[in-house]
């Protein structure tokens, strides 16, 4: 049995063996694997070969790098992989760039020699893995890194690492000018990081940290006071982020703080200025409403004594009326009654009857102008509130007596009003004629009431108002400001312009 298994057609059969699980195991492989003999012909190369170069795997069996039509740098770097193998007794373990199928690799080759039955070791077993996208992976790591020392370390924020334990890791350069501590201080000195937060923080600022290393939360914002090395104060803002672990749990924690210590001075201070402007304010709110009310107090009060002026005036004013209707024009009366009995006495034609009857005519006609005066100073009208009656008996009058074309145009004339406002309107009217009359020469006077929608105006054909006229004509005298007055009192306007007619339109607004 022992011969049986010691023949050469059982060695034989057990090399075909190795070969085949050979070539299984090495299509399993990621890497390339080929096997190459001391001729550099490629004894055997993986399906993965393809994925490199672009050739199918059964195109290198049994030759060279120059009869497949592989670049010349090729076939120099695999003859002296075979040689530093084989010849040398090298084993190689290289990395080395190559351009292949158009573009530049980087590749890793390890070798061995081949003591597998049939090669008499005069053959070389390689692997080849392709390192390109690892070696520019790990390229822009390093360029990130320069890039984040780079920006670390001319930021003007304060960066700063902290291990679990609170050693510092990383302390920029604005961390040193901020703090005051150097780099290399923090880093030789076990410093907490807790000793820069200010003791009324930390408590708060501990809990933060703690949640921060459990993993509950991989980052948060937060606003603390700090010290620095000399013990001054400071206010920070600062971002913390953490670098878990596969475990869920802090590695490092990084802190970038920014120093905002003079924003939050002026802050304060503009706080304590806006208090104490508030407090002025307040002081003189109570001022300016101590003062108003003063004022209104003494506005009511002016306006009570106008008003008690205004009623005074119309007392005195039929008080005068009276007197001259019940006085005045009862004594003339008589003293007309006494001379007609005179000249009666006398026979007609004779000089001193017609003397005495032109004094009784002079006289009668003073009665009736008298008796005018009277109803002006007191009309009788007004005392029912009937406006309309009271301004047609004004018109009436004043053309009798100044010889003018005084009319009074009226809408509702059924609307009475109370006795206040229908006297104030008809002054307003009466003082608006006597100045038409005495200051405009007018010779055509309309007044104008529309007791629907509370106007009144009175309008005349005068000499108008002159820039350079007298202050009564542009409305500034005592007339227009006693007619202003009982305007106010009625809570209505007035207003004086020019009229279509040349002469002056006075308008009394008034609210029904």
């Amino acid at each position: 049995m022992h011969h049986l298994l010691s023949s050469p057609q059982a060695n034989i059969k057990c090399s075909m063996c190795n070969e085949m699980q050979f070539r299984i195991l090495a299509e399993q492989m990621p890497d390339i694997v080929l096997r190459m003999d001391a001729q550099n012909r490629f004894l055997y190369v993986n399906s993965r070969i393809s994925d490199l170069t672009g050739i199918p795997a059964e195109e290198f069996f049994g030759k060279t790098c120059d009869e497949i039509g592989m670049p010349p740098h090729c076939a120099v770097l695999w003859e002296e992989v075979v040689e530093d193998t084989l010849t040398k007794g090298q084993l190689v373990d290289r990395e080395v760039q190559l351009e292949l199928a158009g573009s530049l690799k980087n590749l890793h080759i390890r070798t061995s020699r081949d003591t597998s039955f049939g090669h008499g070791g005069a053959a070389i077993i390689a692997t080849v893995r392709d390192i390109t996208a690892m070696r520019q992976s790990e390229y822009q790591v390093r360029e990130l890194a320069q890039r984040l020392s780079y920006h670390m370390n001319n930021t003007p924020l304060a960066v700063m690492e902290w291990d679990p334990s609170g050693k510092c890791l990383t302390w920029n350069g604005e961390a040193q000018q901020m703090f005051g501590w150097t780099r290399l201080e923090m880093r030789k000195k076990s410093k907490s990081c807790l000793e820069l937060i200010h003791p009324a923080d930390r408590k708060g600022f501990l809990l933060l940290l703690n949640r921060l290393q459990q993993g509950w939360i991989v980052s948060d914002f937060v606003k603390f006071r700090a010290l620095t090395r000399n013990g001054s104060l400071l206010y920070c803002e600062c971002h913390l982020s953490a670098l878990l672990d596969l475990d869920g749990k802090a590695k490092s924690i990084l802190w970038v703080a920014n120093n905002v210590t003079a924003r939050e001075l002026a802050e304060q201070e503009m706080q304590i200025l806006n208090l104490g402007l508030e407090q002025r304010i307040k002081d003189r709110t109570v001022e300016l409403e101590s003062s108003n009310q003063k004022l209104q107090r003494e506005i009511l009060a002016r306006m009570l004594l106008e008003r008690e002026i205004i009623n005074i005036s119309e007392r005195e004013h039929r008080r005068v009326g009276q007197d001259l209707h019940d006085g005045v024009c009862q004594e003339l009366s008589g003293v007309r009654f006494s001379l007609e009995a005179i000249s009666k006495k006398r026979r007609k034609g004779t000089m001193l009857r017609n003397q005495l009857d032109n004094l009784s005519g002079a006289i009668e006609r003073a009665v009736h102008h008298v008796r005018l005066l009277s109803r002006g100073l007191a009309p009788l009208d007004l005392e029912d509130g009937n406006l309309p009656m009271a301004l047609e008996e004004l018109a009436a009058n004043t053309s009798s007596l100044f010889q003018i074309n005084c009319t009074v145009k009226c809408v509702g004339k059924s609307q009475l009003l109370e006795i206040e406002k229908a006297m104030n309107l008809f002054r307003i009217a009466q003082e608006a004629i006597q100045n038409a009359i005495k200051h405009g020469k007018a010779s055509e006077i309309c007044v104008n009431l529309n007791l629907k929608q509370g106007v009144l105006s009175i309008t005349d054909n005068g000499n108008g108002i002159s820039e350079h006229a007298a202050p009564p004509s542009r409305g500034n005298g005592m007339g227009m400001k006693i007619m202003r007055h009982r305007a106010d009192v009625l809570e209505g306007s007035i207003a004086i312009e020019r009229s279509s007619s040349g002469g002056v339109c006075v308008t009394c607004n008034f609210p029904q």
